[in-house]
């Protein structure tokens, strides 16, 4: 009978740390937070739970770039690309100074090349070459300029 009782009452420990443990992850999670998770998501290829994580970070977050940015990239994952140019396209609205604005007009122009709308492929490209100029990212540039003879050549 002591026997079960104590089993009993590790089984409610137990059970009362595993509750309180998550309890406490539940407040603390911030929008950076759940950013990384989604992010984790994504690279395994879990694309609709990346988008939930995604969507909370900006709930915490309602100016979270980056959030933006990878919403955008796991909507282009799932082939909704309307919904990845509306992400990318309130993210910039956000801050046109940010960091992450020149990748998201070169996702902008990839997407718009998936959808043949090459005009606005080139004017993105255009935008994400300037936007790495301004940046001092080379890199950015040549990647933007290479992206621009491509798009440019197939017209």
């Amino acid at each position: 009978m002591y026997k079960w009782l104590l089993y009993f009452i590790i089984f409610l420990g137990f059970l009362g740390a595993v509750v309180w443990e998550t309890s406490k992850l539940k407040k603390i999670m911030g929008a950076e937070d759940y950013l990384e998770l989604g992010i984790e998501k994504g690279n395994l290829g879990i694309h609709e739970e990346a988008i939930e994580f995604f969507k909370k970070a900006l709930i915490k977050k309602p100016d979270f770039v980056p959030a933006y940015l990878a919403l955008g990239n796991a909507y282009g994952n799932t082939n909704r690309y309307q919904k990845a140019l509306n992400a990318y396209k309130e993210g910039i609205q956000l801050n046109r100074s940010h960091k992450d604005v020149p990748q998201m007009q070169m996702n902008i122009a990839w997407v718009s090349h998936k959808v043949n709308d090459d005009k606005t492929a080139i004017i993105f490209t255009k935008k994400a070459i300037q936007s790495f100029t301004d940046r001092n990212d080379y890199a950015g540039v040549a990647e933007a300029g290479i992206r621009l003879r491509m798009l440019q050549n197939k017209e």
